[in-house]
């Protein structure tokens, strides 16, 4: 009987076999490269780190990685440097060059540690051209290039280039359920653990800011447009201007709805980011279903008695959920359309004549369903019930909560968290007292 073959050796030997990675000794001494542009789409389609393991799994460590050296001086300001530290034959061995006598002394002793922001391989090519396979941008972004040398250019290994991209992206797609699944490998780490969330609540409340320094004019030259025409005349009975009467009959108040969205919304991300920062551990059980089980009302309600970090005993005002139940009720009607929330006029005939009964104009409303009756004053009182809903829930909590809340919810864009070997989700990564 013969013996089975191995596929997936033959192909990673095959790759190996073909294009060996070059030593620190055949590095060409001055060189550019040139991206090679064939099946970039499905190479940007892997993650950085995919394709670290991916060539280190064919080759093992990188030939050279970059790194960055920070010096510090009680004198002057700290500043950095980059060097280049290429692998030896000898494990964990790397040597530097193009730094002094005093730096790689700092670097030995452990003064300065080299902090690694790319590497790269350099491959041969049948052909006897070299392909750089390595990062850039602090490994953000991975390329793939030929390398031009001034003795003989590009000369004909575009051709053998394309055949090495051929080769790792079968193997690319061969293995890559195996090599990162991100989700999976980051639930399973041991030890310390660190994540970042984009800032919801800041990207929206500043979405919102925005849009309100723009609506005024914005909403002025709708309604210029809406004016141009007029409906109580002959107007009407024209299609062109019959048409652009009632498109920006339409579209006249979108931006004071953009802005008043926005501050909703803002206030919704709030919630769930202190939630998600603060809320008690033995309530992050999934059978609890924190998400789940309560709406924004119920979680603005519970907040002072779920989460920690909150004064003891500290209720929220009573004149909070009122204020929230508006900007509920407000946001329910925008998001659901309901048509009872859309009812505009009632129409009567009385005598022959025909009347309209306007629903806003009789009917008291927090803010007019109809958003071409929305103004400025309209999007500044919500603005002011987030903040004071915002606030409220900051005075309820403890000095320490309150300062994390502020440096880090209400300030950075990206919000960090860390998670303690004992399961314990910690806001910035500092361990709460």
């Amino acid at each position: 009987m013969k013996e089975p073959i191995d596929l997936e050796t033959k192909l990673r030997d095959k790759i190996v076999t073909q294009y060996p990675a070059l030593d620190k000794t055949d590095i060409p001494k001055s060189y550019v490269i040139k991206s090679i542009d064939y099946r970039t789409n499905e190479i940007e389609e892997y993650h950085v780190i995919f394709w670290h393991r991916l060539l280190r799994g064919l080759y093992q460590e990188p030939l050279e990685v970059e790194c960055e050296l920070h010096n510090y001086n009680l004198e002057q300001k700290a500043y950095v440097e980059t060097a280049a530290f290429r692998r030896t034959q000898e494990k964990n061995r790397w040597e530097v060059s193009g730094i002094d006598e005093v730096l790689a002394s700092e670097i030995k002793t452990g003064k300065i540690k080299p902090l690694r922001i790319n590497w790269k391989y350099l491959i041969r090519l049948p052909s006897g051209g070299i392909v750089e396979c390595g990062t850039k941008d602090r490994t953000t972004v991975f390329h793939i290039a030929l390398v031009i040398r001034p003795d003989n250019g590009e000369k004909n290994h575009n051709k053998e280039a394309k055949k090495f991209v051929d080769l790792v992206l079968n193997e690319a797609n061969r293995v890559r359920r195996q090599l990162f699944n991100p989700t999976k490998e980051f639930e399973k780490q041991d030890g310390i653990r660190s994540y970042l969330l984009f800032n919801i609540y800041l990207s929206n409340y500043r979405s919102a800011e925005t849009m309100l320094g723009i609506a005024e004019p914005q909403e002025t030259v709708l309604l210029e447009e809406l004016l141009r025409y007029d409906a109580r005349t002959s107007d009407l009975w024209d299609e062109e201007k019959r048409k652009h009467i009632e498109k920006h009959m339409l579209t006249c108040g979108m931006f004071y709805c953009s802005a008043i969205t926005y501050f909703i919304m803002a206030l919704e991300g709030f919630v769930n980011v202190v939630y998600h920062a603060f809320l008690n551990k033995k309530f992050r059980d999934k059978d609890f279903r924190t998400e789940q089980r309560f709406d924004l009302e119920q979680k603005i309600m519970f907040m002072p008695a779920l989460c920690n970090g909150f004064n003891e005993n500290s209720v929220l005002p009573s004149t909070i959920l009122p204020e929230f139940k508006m900007l509920k009720n407000y946001r329910n009607s925008l998001f659901h359309s309901k048509v009872e929330d859309s009812l505009q006029s009632l129409c009567f005939v009385d005598g022959g004549f025909l009347y309209t009964y306007d629903m806003d104009a009789h009917k008291d409303r927090f803010l007019p369903s109809y958003k071409i009756k929305l103004t400025v004053k309209d999007v500044i009182e919500v603005k002011s019930k987030v903040d004071e809903i915002v606030d409220s829930i900051l005075k309820s909590m403890d000095k320490n909560t309150r300062m994390l809340t502020e440096n880090f919810i209400l300030k950075k864009t990206s919000i960090p968290f860390t998670v303690l070997e004992a399961g314990e989700i910690v806001l910035g990564g500092i361990k709460q007292a």
